[in-house]
């Protein structure tokens, strides 16, 4: 709750032999009730909060299935690539807007 306010990209902690690619579908199913299908890793963002240091890791996603549910969240937007800078990001998820940009104009 210390980010309560910032906007961050769908993700969560990786579990116990798990992939960072079927945590992000877990999390993806359990914050927004959809199903996806994992594409291309984007890159990463390491974070230091002082509390605590976070490592982001990206990929391309492509929804497959499900109605888009806030079961986690306050709010959902898409955004275009010119508009990624219209929110206030959570500091870990800035570095990750670059690889985002990027993949949306080369799209």
């Amino acid at each position: 709750m210390h980010l309560a306010g910032y906007w961050e990209f769908p993700g969560g902690k990786v579990e116990a032999g798990e992939t960072p690619e079927n945590c992000l579908l877990r999390e993806l199913q359990e914050e927004l009730g959809i199903t996806a299908k994992v594409g291309g890793f984007l890159g990463e963002s390491l974070y230091d909060y002082d509390t605590k240091v976070v490592r982001l890791l990206a990929y391309q996603v492509e929804h497959l299935e499900g109605e888009f549910q806030l079961i986690d969240h306050d709010e959902l937007r898409w955004l275009a690539a010119d508009e990624l800078a219209s929110v206030e990001w959570a500091p870990a998820d800035i570095p990750l807007l670059e690889y985002c940009r990027e993949l949306m104009v080369n799209s």
